[in-house]
């Protein structure tokens, strides 16, 4: 059973607490390497209902765009599911969500929801620190070429003596 897999009869009416420390892969982040981190989750459970609210603070391996250099990536997010009896429909707004639970399997999990919280948090652009200036913006680099360009420039303006045969069959067909 997964650390974010919870028995509800575990969970105490009224409002607790519980923080947990993620290990090194203990959430499937994809193609980028989870870290690790801390979660806290408030629990409120109520006669039909449990609402979790978490917040967690995790690192995650990315590989950066420009220099393909692996850098630590820290993510902080927060989210709320709430598990009802009588839902008829399952929504998910950015916010927080509204799930269905089972008394018969007796558990709830948040472990899909914390996962995509952390994916959500992973940007588009995956930039090296050392390429960030002061405010978090990206430095401006010189772009640098190798060898002879201006043979290769010319070499484009050429046009390759089979082509022009080839047209010529063409346009006499």
């Amino acid at each position: 059973m997964s650390k974010l897999t919870f028995n509800i009869t575990e969970i105490p009416e009224g409002e607790s607490r519980k923080e947990l420390t993620l290990a090194s892969g203990a959430l499937d982040v994809e193609s980028y390497g989870f870290k690790g981190g801390e979660i806290a989750i408030d629990f409120y459970r109520g006669r039909r209902f449990i609402r979790t609210r978490y917040k967690i603070e995790a690192d995650v391996e990315l590989v950066c765009d420009r220099s393909l250099e692996e850098f630590l990536y820290p993510v902080s997010t927060s989210y709320e599911v709430v598990f009802k009896t009588d839902v008829q429909e399952e929504t998910e707004t950015k916010d927080g969500a509204v799930r269905r639970f089972d008394f018969s399997a007796n558990t709830i999990s948040i472990e899909k929801e914390v996962r995509d919280s952390v994916m959500l948090e992973i940007p588009i652009k995956k930039i090296h620190p050392k390429y960030l200036n002061d405010e978090g913006n990206i430095e401006e680099f010189e772009t640098k070429s190798f060898g002879n360009t201006k043979q290769l420039d010319e070499d484009e303006d050429k046009v390759d003596p089979r082509w022009e045969k080839l047209k010529e069959l063409k346009d006499n067909n």
